[in-house]
């Protein structure tokens, strides 16, 4: 089967997203003062001293997250599941975006609307439910990725609540846990379909 080339597009660009995402979080958190993967939040890191590298990095990401939600769309059986979990991915990327940029500048005019809690909340459900969806819906036959993508829901959607009543001293940590769930199903989602697929 030949896939069209706008979809081994998308499965590249999401690979490279993720990469580019990850190196930049590890290089900004290591080499940078004051900086530590256990303490630091990936949004302290959006709202530091090298913003700018960290907002790309996200921006990136929630790109690939929208078109991850597209290409649900494009390749599986039109349901109401797939249709949910499309729309659900298309509202995390620009939810994303939202966050890197509007936290990160909002320090400057500290009396705007705190919407960060909210945003991670919304961003938290629509990924995890998305990714149930597709584990429910498109694992039959599929049980590595039944039970892969059903792991990084469960993961994503744990660790990301957990940040909430965490020690500041590991918040870092455990919001990374959730970042790592779903970078590491994005690259499997695109990694395997690219080879699959071409």
């Amino acid at each position: 089967m030949k896939i069209p080339v706008s979809s081994r597009l998308i499965h590249i660009y999401a690979i490279v997203a993720c990469i580019l995402s990850v190196t930049t979080d590890l290089v900004m958190a290591v080499f940078l003062d004051r900086q530590s993967l256990l303490t630091s939040t990936i949004s302290d890191l959006a709202a530091g001293d090298f913003d700018l590298a960290q907002d790309i990095g996200l921006c990136l990401v929630a790109l690939a997250i929208a078109l991850t939600g597209l290409n649900v769309w494009r390749t599986e059986t039109h349901n109401w599941q797939n249709g949910v979990t499309a729309g659900l991915l298309a509202l995390a990327g620009p939810l994303i975006v939202l966050i890197s940029l509007y936290e990160a500048y909002s320090k400057s005019s500290p009396d705007g609307p705190l919407i960060h809690y909210w945003v991670v909340g919304a961003i938290g459900f629509s990924i995890a439910i998305a990714l149930a969806l597709l584990a429910w819906t498109n694992g039959p036959g599929k049980p590595f990725f039944r039970w892969a993508t059903a792991l990084a829901a469960l993961i994503f959607l744990a660790a990301g609540a957990a940040t909430f009543g965490v020690s500041n001293e590991i918040i870092g940590l455990v919001e990374r846990l959730a970042a790592v769930s779903l970078v590491a199903w994005l690259l499997g989602f695109h990694g395997t379909r690219l080879l699959t697929d071409s």
